[in-house]
C-alpha cells in the first residue's frame, strides 16, 4: 500500500495510487481472512489451520484450573504425611513401652541377684 503525503500547496491529503498487483493481493488476503480464521500474515506465516487453544498466564479459567490441581496436589500430600507421622508416633509410643518393660525386666534382675 502507499503512503499518504501532505500537499504543500493545498495542505490536502492525496493518496499515492495501488498498483494492480497490490490491489490483488489485498483483495486475496481480505478474501482468506474471511473464509479462514486461522489466516493473519504477520502471525501465522505459515498458514496453520489450527489455532492454538492456549490460554495466557492472565486468563483467570487458568489460572483457576491450575490452583485446583495445585490444591488437589497438596492435600493428597498433606494427607500422607498425616499418615506418616501417625504411623511414626505408634512407633515412638511402642519403643517406650519396649524401653519401659526393659527396664523393668532389668530391675528384677537386678533384685534378685542375677546381674
Amino acid at each position: 500500500m502507499g503512503s499518504y503525503p501532505v500537499s504543500s500547496k493545498n495542505n490536502v491529503w492525496s493518496s499515492k495510487m495501488m498498483s494492480q498487483k497490490d490491489v490483488e493481493e489485498f483483495a486475496a488476503m481480505i478474501a482468506q481472512m474471511q473464509d479462514d480464521k486461522s489466516f493473519h500474515p504477520k502471525y501465522n506465516k505459515k498458514g496453520d489451520k489450527t489455532l492454538p487453544n492456549k490460554r495466557g498466564p492472565n486468563d483467570l479459567e487458568e489460572e483457576n484450573a491450575r490452583l485446583k490441581f495445585k490444591n488437589e496436589t497438596l492435600h493428597e500430600y498433606n494427607k500422607k504425611i498425616t499418615e506418616e507421622v501417625i504411623e511414626l508416633r505408634k512407633i515412638a509410643e511402642d519403643y517406650k513401652k519396649m524401653k519401659k518393660h526393659l527396664k523393668n525386666a532389668v530391675q528384677q534382675f537386678r533384685n534378685q541377684g542375677d546381674i
